[in-house]
């Protein structure tokens, strides 16, 4: 049971609208022209400015309902996969196949991103630690304490599977509570190697 402050407070939150900052000006552009682009080609539904400014006020929806006070990227990204969808969707059943293909890094949610970067960080790290015990002893028996994995090598894995950008891993929860380290790279930019800690 929610407290009575806590309730009022949460209401309070609710009705503010979101603010739109440091949003992320060139993906929503890049988005757009694609999708003028891919509607023109496919004769579809008609792409306008109005999609756009439907995608900022889906984005302060998402945000106002987990009562934040500005957009984050997550709320972007929630209304640009909604809109996408709801555009395929719209279109002639012949094209909504490669509609998706070309939209998928859209319509895949940063989340679904972690979960699959995490299955394929974790099979580099089996792939590494195999290779480790194999070239220190024959038998492969050896135990190791930290397994090193290129971040090249998970960058590689990703784009084929459609993953541009593998950045927002290395922030995630589910890569710190891992026992995962990043290291090494420019300030700013990617890690340069991931190192696997065991117990």
């Amino acid at each position: 049971v929610l407290a009575q402050q806590v309730l009022r407070d949460d209401v309070g939150v609710g009705r503010h609208a979101p603010k739109l900052l440091n949003l992320d000006q060139d993906k929503v552009a890049t988005l757009y022209a694609d999708l003028r682009r891919e509607s023109e080609i496919s004769g579809g539904v008609p792409i306008a400015v109005r999609h756009i400014e439907s995608i900022m006020r889906m984005a302060e929806a998402h945000a106002r309902m987990h009562l934040r006070m500005h957009v984050v990227d997550a709320d972007v990204d929630k209304a640009i996969a909604t809109m996408l969808e709801s555009f395929v969707q719209a279109q002639k059943y012949s094209v909504t196949t490669s509609l998706r293909r070309h939209f998928n890094k859209y319509l895949t949610h940063t989340s679904d991103h972690n979960t699959l970067l995490l299955h394929l960080l974790t099979e580099l790290v089996k792939e590494a630690a195999a290779m480790a015990r194999m070239t220190a002893d024959g038998d492969g028996d050896v135990p190791l304490d930290t397994v090193k994995v290129d971040v090249s090598e998970l960058k590689a894995r990703a784009k084929e599977r459609g993953i541009a950008d593998v950045a927002p891993f290395f922030k995630s929860e589910v890569f710190a509570s891992r026992g995962f380290r990043a290291v090494g790279g420019r300030k700013g930019g990617l890690p340069r190697e991931i190192i696997k800690t065991f117990a």
